[in-house]
């Protein structure tokens, strides 16, 4: 039996929707910022340990570890301790993205970083470590817009699993948080920021932190939107003329 071709109505329509797409083209990420601890220094001004140290489980997420993540920095032995390491302020307006834009709500932000500690101490009997990533966005003047968004901390860091890397039986893994979201209303720029806090056995502050990434994202336009639909619409009709 004779197999009915796909009409020459919908060829023509899929052809014209491809080259539509083509000429609108897609909505670009702009990087804000991007932190890979590699470098000789970093825009955090923090210290670094080698993943050759052993102190964690190997950094096998996506993007990878690399030779090198931040750590905490030295606190008061035998006491709590906070270290906090500012990232500096980037403005939202890059790539072409403008005002107009994050105030008509077409604005995304997404927010990503890696987080670990040393080995697996629970709560209340050893030494229990963690980072947290601050984002505030501000506006024209500086001044904070809503509360500051965060990713790790205490309970993100906690419920991270461990393993035997060679030198300690319980090296914890590492973790992967990320948020999104639609940049607010009167938002020109972005302070970033790092809490590192120990609890009160060690030394050192073990709250590590690697593969900062924070990026904004136009949201496609409605006319984009309507094009896939009217993709979905001429695939449809040519699965029935089938």
């Amino acid at each position: 039996m004779r197999k009915r071709g796909v009409s020459t109505s919908a060829c023509s329509g899929l052809a014209i929707l491809a080259g539509s797409l083509t000429f609108m083209g897609t909505a670009q990420a702009v990087t804000i910022l991007s932190e890979n601890f590699e470098g000789a220094g970093n825009v955090f001004a923090a210290g670094t340990y080698t993943y050759a140290q052993n102190y964690t489980m190997p950094n096998l997420l996506v993007p990878g570890g690399g030779l090198k993540y931040m750590n905490g920095g030295a606190g008061i032995p035998n006491q709590v301790s906070t270290n906090n390491f500012s990232g500096g302020s980037y403005s939202l307006l890059a790539g072409g993205i403008t005002g107009a834009q994050i105030d008509s709500g077409s604005i995304t932000y997404n927010l990503y970083s890696q987080f670990s500690t040393y080995r697996f101490q629970p709560v209340g009997t050893g030494q229990s470590d963690y980072a947290t990533l601050f984002v505030q966005f501000l506006d024209a003047g500086s001044s904070p817009i809503g509360a500051p968004l965060s990713l790790g901390g205490q309970a993100f860091t906690y419920a991270l699993g461990s393993g035997n890397n060679g030198s300690y039986p319980d090296a914890r893994n590492w973790g992967a948080d990320s948020a999104a979201g639609i940049v607010p209303v009167g938002a020109r720029s972005a302070s970033v920021s790092i809490q590192a806090i120990k609890s009160a056995p060690g030394g050192a502050i073990d709250g590590y932190v690697d593969n900062v990434n924070i990026s904004v994202n136009p949201v496609p336009e409605p006319g984009v939107i309507g094009l896939f639909g009217l993709g979905g619409s001429l695939l449809a009709l040519a699965r029935r003329r089938r």
